[in-house]
Order: structure tokens, then C-alpha cells, then sequence
């Protein structure tokens, strides 16, 4: 009975002393946790690691002696894996941006008066289309009595047209007389006056016509200046002033915009000024409305904010029917790499030793369902939000264990699930 008791207290003894130090490792984790000590929390993670590569290699070193002795090869757990084949690589930077519109502006008056207002809040107008009139004060009339006094001048004019073209014909009549010596000097020197005189007259009369002309197109100017129309075609997103109010150069009436052409805004952190260029593909998200959305970058900014080290970028989006409205919050999607021939894995399957390699595992010696895991050493390029890019190590074909793969070791027998 003794030989049975001595093993069973040892045995008790060894769990004991295993359960205080798994008690002790808690209770340091809790320490560095709380203290937010992030250099021992790497160091902590570094040790656990290194245990971890210890007891893998312990494991592989066991299974190569049992499989010496003649140990059943027997399969430790099932995986999943997958034919490695090249695919499209992106690697994608997510900032947040703004949605605004090209055409966003306060409708102003110019000319001084009392407004009436033609439009109502949320109403479509056209490009040019009067929205409102300010009081003209009587330029109207200035304008009707300048357009009658061209108007009377202008028949003044005829009439002296009409004078002095009887003059040409008098005085043709009297040159050609007398070049034939028919007649006398002073008729011929009379009618050459009074041909000149005509012609004084109709040139005094026109210029006339003309300086009243010009007047009035100066009161037409200011009389189309009371009208305010629409700059382009768009919504009145809000009206500022009311009908019966005075108005001046500057006074805002009515915002105006424009949905037909929106764009997004984003301020991209200067580090990425080589990877984003014009034409660069972006994914737009808008959380508000569930709404993802392809577009490029149309502009990149020149100048590089001292206070956030940002540079601003530009790209066009639709408004889906005028659903997207300006200052919505978007998260821009920028593919700042893309490799058409990679290699790549699922970043959970990619493990780290305590040398802070990488490493994958890999199903060969592949009979049926039966398999042989190989621990292979890879070099990681680009990473993506659900993978990782591969630079080196691993080749089209490989199977890569992707589930099961986490407790693995080097050599280890496992079953490649279906």
C-alpha cells in the first residue's frame, strides 16, 4: 500500500507546486497589465514565446525517438489546408475624409434694395434661373425714357441722312457742270458747302445717338444687376433673408448647392506623399448610409501642413440620386500597393519564434489523408488587413496548414481534413 501512497503524493506534490507557479505567472501578467508596462509586457511575451519554441522542439525530439522505437505513426490532430496559388496582392491605407460638394455657395444681391424672393427652401433650380429681384428704384423707367431718347435721335439722324444725300446728288450735279465750264464758281463752291455741312450734321447727330446709347446700356447694367439668378443648377439648401427685407452688395440671401458633383476630402499623413499619386484607386465607405463606393484620387495637394503633417487628397463620387449629402463622415480606402503575382497567407497562420522569425507550416509527404507538417521560415512583405504578402520561403504549389496549425511542431504526423 505504501509503494502505491509515496507516487500519489509525489504525483500530488509536482501539481501543487505546477498550479503556484501557473498562479505566480498570473499574477505578474496582472501586474504588467495594470501597470501598463509595455517593455515588460514584450519581455513577458518574448519568455513565453521561447518556452513555447522550447516544448514544440521537446515534442518533435519525443515523436522522432517513438517513431524509432516502432511508435504507431499515428496522426496527432486533424488540419485544413490550402494550395498555395499567386493572387492579386493590395495593401490598403484607411483614413477618414468629409464629403462636400465642387458648388456650395451664398447667393448674393448687386444692386441696393427691398427683396422679393422667389424661391423656398429645398427647391430645385436651373443654371441662370432668376430666384429673386431686388426693388429697381425707377431704373426701369430711366431705362424705357433712355431707349425713347435713342430712339428719337435715331429719327433725327435719318433725317439728316436723308438731307445729305440730296446734298451728294446737288453737289455731283454741280461738279460735273462745273468741269464742263457750265455754270459758275459760286453755285459749284455752294453746293460743295452745303454737302459738308449735311455731313457735319449726320456725324454730329450719330454721335449723339451714341452717347445716349451708352447710357442707357449703363442703366440696362444696372437694372439686370437687381435680378438674382442662379449660378448653376442645384438645391436651395437654406434661405438666409426674407421677402420684404432691404438688401446690399453682400447681404447673403439663399445657399445654394450643388449634388451632381460631390467629392470627398481626406488629409493623408505626409509619409505617403510617393505612394498616393492622381489616378491612385480609392474605396469610399460611408458608415451612415452602409455604402461603399469606387473612385480615384482627381487631386493631390501641393502643400504639406506644418501642425499635422497631412496633405490634402480629392476624389469625385456620385450622390446616388442625391442620398450622399455634403459633410457625412467617409472612410477613404487608399490602395497604395498592389502586387498581381504574390504569395500570400492569413495573418493567424503566420507564427513568430522567440528570434523573432516568422514561420509558416506546411503539409508534405502527402499520402491520402496522411501528412507530415514542416516548419518552413518565410519573409513577410506588405501586410493587408486578412493577410500577409510573401516574399520568400514559400512557393506556388505548397500546401500551407491553416487551421490545427497553431500547436504544431516540426515533423509531426497529422490528417489533412476534407
Amino acid at each position: 500500500m505504501k509503494k502505491i501512497i509515496i507516487p500519489v503524493i509525489a504525483l500530488f506534490t509536482l501539481a501543487v507546486a505546477c498550479k503556484k507557479k501557473e498562479s505566480v505567472e498570473e499574477e505578474r501578467l496582472s501586474v504588467l497589465i495594470k501597470n501598463k508596462d509595455v517593455k515588460g509586457l514584450q519581455s513577458y511575451k518574448d519568455r513565453q514565446k521561447y518556452k513555447m519554441d522550447s516544448l514544440n522542439q521537446l515534442i518533435g525530439t519525443i515523436d522522432k525517438e517513438l517513431s524509432i522505437l516502432g511508435v504507431s505513426d499515428v496522426a496527432s490532430g486533424f488540419v485544413q489546408v490550402k494550395k498555395l496559388e499567386l493572387s492579386n496582392f493590395i495593401h490598403s491605407i484607411e483614413i477618414q475624409g468629409n464629403v462636400t460638394t465642387d458648388q456650395d455657395v451664398m447667393v448674393q444681391p448687386q444692386f441696393s434694395g427691398t427683396l422679393s424672393l422667389y424661391v423656398k427652401r429645398g427647391q430645385q433650380v436651373g443654371r441662370g434661373q432668376i430666384i429673386g429681384r431686388v426693388a429697381d428704384g425707377g431704373l426701369k423707367d430711366q431705362y424705357l425714357q433712355a431707349q425713347n431718347g435713342v430712339a428719337a435721335m435715331r429719327s433725327q439722324v435719318a433725317a439728316a441722312q436723308s438731307n445729305a444725300n440730296l446734298a451728294k446728288i446737288s453737289f455731283e450735279k454741280q461738279a460735273a457742270l462745273w468741269k464742263q465750264k457750265i455754270g459758275s464758281e459760286f453755285q459749284y463752291l455752294q453746293a460743295k458747302s452745303n454737302y459738308e455741312a449735311a455731313q457735319r450734321t449726320v456725324s454730329a447727330l450719330q454721335s449723339q445717338v451714341s452717347g445716349l446709347q451708352r447710357a442707357a446700356n449703363a442703366v440696362q447694367a444696372n437694372l439686370a444687376k437687381t435680378a438674382i439668378v442662379a449660378p448653376f443648377s442645384g438645391v436651395v439648401d437654406d434661405v438666409i433673408t426674407e421677402n420684404g427685407q432691404v438688401v446690399s452688395p453682400g447681404t447673403d440671401i439663399v445657399k445654394l448647392i450643388s449634388l451632381s458633383t460631390m467629392r470627398v476630402e481626406a488629409k493623408v499623413p505626409e509619409t505617403y506623399l510617393a505612394k498616393v499619386q492622381r489616378g491612385t484607386a480609392v474605396k469610399i465607405f460611408i458608415p451612415t448610409l452602409n455604402k461603399t463606393l469606387n473612385s480615384s484620387v482627381r487631386l493631390v495637394g501641393n502643400f504639406i501642413d506644418p501642425a499635422t503633417r497631412t496633405f490634402v487628397i480629392e476624389m469625385p463620387i456620385s450622390s446616388e440620386g442625391g442620398v450622399i449629402k455634403p459633410n457625412l463622415l467617409a472612410q477613404v480606402q487608399i490602395q497604395d500597393y498592389v502586387n498581381p503575382n504574390a504569395m500570400q497567407v492569413p495573418n493567424q497562420y503566420i507564427y513568430e519564434d522567440a528570434a523573432k522569425r516568422k514561420y509558416v507550416f506546411t503539409a508534405v509527404n502527402v499520402k491520402g489523408k496522411d501528412a507530415t507538417a514542416k516548419k518552413v521560415m518565410v519573409n513577410v512583405g506588405e501586410k493587408s488587413e486578412n493577410a500577409v504578402e510573401i516574399s520568400s520561403g514559400l512557393k506556388a504549389g505548397d500546401l500551407i496548414v491553416l487551421d490545427g496549425s497553431k500547436n504544431l511542431t516540426d515533423g509531426q504526423k497529422i490528417k489533412i481534413q476534407n
